[in-house]
Order: structure tokens, then sequence, then C-alpha cells
């Protein structure tokens, strides 16, 4: 190991340097009205993107690698790097996808024309659904009200994902998946460590998990964001542990893995994660070598399904119910204010335009609920900057047309997965979580420059089809 970090380091040494240089001198620029943890983030985020940008030139695969494990640093530096230029929007990972995406716009090229000649027809589906919802998001954007901040936030939420998708497709095999696998899995943690910090600052003890909670990020802009990264990808980790071999080192990483995301799922106190989390570890355990053990966990939920929503329905504060709860209380008026809004805008008002229409919309929607329901609620003293659920979000934004098609996108994805259920179990039940969890609790293309989740969900797009790859070999 220690020879081998030598070769690396001498075989690069002159683009480590530079990237030290100036990683060092943004930081410096940077060290007044910063923190010092702030600070240090962006200099090692400048000296990633520096280091995966070189590393892409010569092998993409291991820089896309290496792109993966650096996501929560990049993630995390975001407020120093985050500008709108004309139609597009510039950070740390819109840069770095973007360069990779040119680099291998010839291998993206052949991989569709190999797909157009003698791709499956579910495959080739896909992809005329991917350019038909591209046209439509971008056609909701003429509707809004910042029509240019629209086109720069399409671009990091919807563009920028895909081509990440495109080139993934392009150069991995069935041979890299367990790489990917695991270098996603490794990024989860160091989120979760990071939030770990944040919430036991003061010392370890549950009090106060009860009192820096209400600051916890896991170093995204809110808990939920982290938290459907979380379930997304906790189903790999249960299925290398429960139907792959492993070495010991392996089985070392994948059980403190879970263990790590386990604990941080619990402090996250995010309802929806909690739900689908259950459902995740239900669908994984679907199989013939763990039927008794699922038999056993079918009866187990069943006695104790009326204590176990209750817990997760009030995240375990019995003491509020249901109608008092604000957060639960935004969300169920918020399904009301989107179906109007909708209504009123078939064709979306424009990406990143929800809150601006929210506003607009808001009595209207509460004036649409039940008037029987609304007596015995609390309402929500405050207006939701998004919609809490992604196919809403997706039907305010970009319109019944577009929302349409991306379903029309799920069930393809889903339809890839069955068609070989046992090497594609991890995608599919990923998958199924993803949707779940978007819909009770929310999940955006792009919240605020923070696009992660959808990097993650498009790669999972593209490892779908690499895992299924049978046709005509790629060059």
């Amino acid at each position: 190991m220690k020879q081998y970090v030598n070769e690396v380091f001498h075989s690069n040494r002159n683009i480590i340097f530079i990237s030290i240089l100036l990683s060092c001198i943004l930081a410096i620029l940077n060290i007044n009205g910063s923190s010092k943890k702030d600070v240090v983030t962006l200099f090692f985020a400048t000296f990633l993107l520096i280091n995966d940008m070189y590393l892409a030139i010569k092998d993409s695969k291991k820089s896309i690698l290496l792109f993966l494990v650096s996501l929560p640093i990049l993630v995390t530096a975001r407020k120093f790097l985050q500008i709108d230029f004309f139609v597009f929007k510039i950070s740390f990972e819109s840069i770095y996808v973007t360069f990779l995406f040119v680099l291998n716009i010839k291998r993206v090229i052949f991989n569709i024309k190999h797909v157009f000649r003698c791709g499956s027809r579910n495959t080739f589906n896909f992809y005329i659904l991917i350019l038909t919802f591209i046209i439509f998001v971008y056609n909701a954007n003429t509707y809004s009200v910042y029509f240019f901040k629209s086109m720069a936030d399409t671009y990091i939420g919807v563009i920028v994902p895909i081509m990440f998708m495109l080139v993934s497709v392009s150069i991995f095999n069935k041979n890299d998946i367990k790489k990917i696998i695991l270098s996603l899995i490794f990024s989860v943690d160091l989120s979760c460590l990071y939030g770990f910090i944040q919430i036991f600052k003061d010392g370890i003890s549950i009090s106060n998990i009860n009192k820096n909670r209400a600051f916890l990020t896991f170093g995204y802009h809110n808990v939920n964001i982290f938290a459907g990264i979380l379930v997304t990808v906790i189903p790999f980790t249960l299925e290398y542990i429960l139907y792959k071999k492993n070495n010991k080192s392996e089985k070392i990483f994948l059980y403190s893995s879970f263990i790590i995301e386990m604990f941080a799922l619990l402090v996250t106190f995010t309802r929806g994660a909690w739900l689908t989390a259950i459902i995740a570890v239900f669908l994984i355990l679907i199989s013939k070598k763990y039927k008794k053990f699922l038999i056993a966990m079918v009866v187990l939920g069943a006695i104790l399904f009326k204590p176990t929503m209750s817990f997760i329905l009030t995240r375990g504060n019995t003491l509020i119910s249901f109608f008092q709860n604000e957060s639960a209380i935004a969300r169920i008026q918020s399904i009301y204010t989107d179906i109007r809004i909708i209504k009123d805008y078939p064709f979306g008002v424009g990406m990143s335009s929800f809150p601006e229409f929210y506003k607009e919309f808001a009595v209207r929607g509460y004036l649409m609920m039940p008037e029987e329901f609304r007596w015995k609620i609390t309402a929500a003293h405050y207006m939701l900057e998004h919609a809490h659920n992604l196919i809403l979000q997706i039907g305010v934004e970009f319109g019944i047309v577009a929302l349409a098609i991306f379903i029309l996108i799920i069930i393809n994805r889903i339809k890839a997965t069955i068609s070989k259920y046992e090497e594609n179990r991890m995608f599919f039940v990923s998958f199924i979580v993803y949707i779940v969890f978007s819909t009770l609790t929310g999940n955006e293309f792009n919240h605020k420059g923070v696009i992660t989740g959808t990097l993650i969900i498009f790669l999972i797009m593209a490892l779908i089809q690499v895992n299924n790859f049978e046709a005509c070999h790629k060059a």
C-alpha cells in the first residue's frame, strides 16, 4: 500500500503541488468573514475538484469514483461557488460533470448510436423519454417569473445529472459496479460522520441529540435532503451484506457502514426516512434465502404496526398529535395548493419558481381543504419553499406533460430491473425507496444548488442499464 501511494505521488506530484497551491490561495482569499471550518472545507473542495478533473483526462472511471467520494465535501463548500452565468449555474459539481461530459462526448455519442442500433426496446424508450422530458422542462421555463434563474437552475438540476448518467453508461461495465457502490456507501458514511460531529459537538449524550438536532444538516441545506440520500443508499449496504461475497476488509467496511447509517437514520428524526428504511429492509429480504426471517418480520410488524406508525408520525413525541403538527399539516396543505397551481398552469411555472407561486396560491389551497378538517388542525405559520413531494414539485414547476413523462421514466427503469430481478434487486429497492421518500417527505432536483441526490438517482438509472447490458459489445 505504501509503495502504491508513493508511486501515485511521484507520478502526479506536479498536479498535486499545483492543486495544493491553488487551493491555499483560494482559501486565503476567503478567510475574512468565513469560519475556520468553512475555509478548510473550501481548501479540500478545490483540491479535490482540480484532481478530479486532472484524473478525468487520464482515467475517467477512477475520476468518477473519486468524485462520488468527494460529494460530501463539494456540497458542504457550495456557499463559496454558486454563480448564475447566463443559462448556466456554476458550482463544484457542475464544473466537474460538464468537463467530464465534454471529455467523453465521443463515447456518449457512440453509446447512444449503439442503443438506437441494437439496444433493447425498453432502453430505446428510456432515451426517448429522457430527451422528451428535457424538452418539456425547458418549455416550462418560458412561464417562469425569473427566466434566466430558472434556466440556470435547470442546467444544474436536470442537465448536469443527465450528462453524468450518459457518461456513466458509456464508460462503466458490470465489473465496475461494485467499486461504484462501495464509493457511494463510503461517501454517505462521510456525511454521517460530519452529522455526528454537528450533533455531538458538545459531548456524546442523549441530551445533545435533542439540543442540536434542529441544526443538524449532515452538510446539506437541511436534514431531509441527507435523509433522502441515506435511504437511497442503504439498500446497497444491505444487499452487499446479505447477498454478496466479500473479503474480510470489505465485510468490516460494510458492517461498520451499516451501523453508522442506522444511527444516522435515527438521529435525522425524519418520518419519511424511518418509514422508507423499514420498506427497504422488507423488500431487500424478499428471497428464498431469508424466507423464514421475512415471515417473522411480517408477523412482528403486524403486531407492532400501530405503535410504530404512531411513533413515526409524531417523530417519537407522543405529546403532539398529528393535527397539531405544523410540519405535517403544511405538507397536506401543500397538496391542495399544488393541485390548484397545476390546474391554472398546466405547462408548469418554471424551475425554482415554486416559492413565488405558493405564496400566491397558499390561501386558496387552504380553503380547498374540507372545512371539518380545517377546524381540527393547527395551520402552519410559514410558507413552503418546495412541495415536499417530488411528484407535485415536478407537476408545479415542469407541468403535467413533464410529470407524465417522468412517471414513465420511473416505470421504464423499474421494468428494466424486474427483467433480471436478482441481479437488479438492490437497484429496484433503491429506486422504490427513493420514489416513496420523495412522495412522503420530498426531494428536489435542485435545492439551492444541492444536486447530490439527483446525481445519485440518475447514476442508479445508468447502473441499471450497465447491469443489463447484453447486446452489441462496446468499443
